[in-house]
């Protein structure tokens, strides 16, 4: 390989008998990029394959069109994370959904949360939710929805079985202000001091003073 440089590609297409991925590693320690992509490609290493066209080729494009061929979820995945290295956020979760892969969700909500990409979030997230039931993915997609505005959707979700951590969402709103939202969390767990003082921001006065009478709390009533 490395004395005739130029005849590679057509020892890879001609000859079969050989050892894939290391003569494919040996292509890339060569800087043979597109000849080692040629030989993931032939003998179907395609996860392989595309981490050539993503790391080495640095073509995000043609990484897309392969995946679409290939249409692995492990080869989505892969995409997807290199897209969202690349801050391509919607572009990451569509291929995280047709990866059916919630793995780096950690990643896609911190992502998602720093660019404002709140759509494409409630989407991953739903995604995830069907695949694991963990508390911090149904967390960030009450928040998500929130973010969103869907309140009545926010509703009847956690007025479902759920592991959200709705006081703490109920404070993340109010904090920033979403205090139609934090009404509808707080409410739902009954905590009527933190209720009473949001529909105080809301204007909403009677409602208030009546939560503060079932907090029974003299903070409440000061605030």
């Amino acid at each position: 390989m490395r004395a005739d440089r130029s005849r590679v590609m057509e020892y890879i297409q001609k000859l079969d008998n050989y050892d894939a991925p290391d003569i494919a590693n040996i292509a890339i320690s060569s800087e043979l990029y597109e000849e080692a992509f040629a030989i993931f490609k032939k003998f179907d290493v395609n996860n392989s394959a595309i981490n050539v066209l993503i790391d080495n080729v640095a073509n995000l494009d043609r990484a897309y069109e392969f995946a679409e061929k290939c249409n692995q979820s492990d080869v989505w995945a892969s995409l997807a994370k290199a897209q969202l290295r690349q801050d391509m956020v919607k572009e990451a979760v569509d291929s995280f959904i047709r990866a059916d892969d919630p793995g780096a969700y950690m990643e896609v909500v911190s992502k998602c949360t720093q660019t404002e990409h709140w759509e494409d979030l409630v989407r991953f997230l739903q995604m995830a939710r069907k695949k694991s039931r963990e508390s911090y993915i149904e967390t960030e997609l009450v928040y998500a929805l929130a973010k969103t505005g869907r309140l009545t959707e926010l509703e009847e979700f956690i007025s479902g079985p759920n592991h959200a951590q709705i006081g703490l969402i109920g404070d993340r709103c109010f904090d920033n202000g979403m205090y139609d939202a934090a009404k509808i969390l707080f409410n739902n767990i009954s905590n009527f001091a933190k209720l009473s003082v949001t529909l105080v921001r809301l204007g909403e006065y009677q409602g208030a003073v009546d939560a503060a009478r079932k907090a029974n709390s003299t903070k409440t009533w000061k605030q």
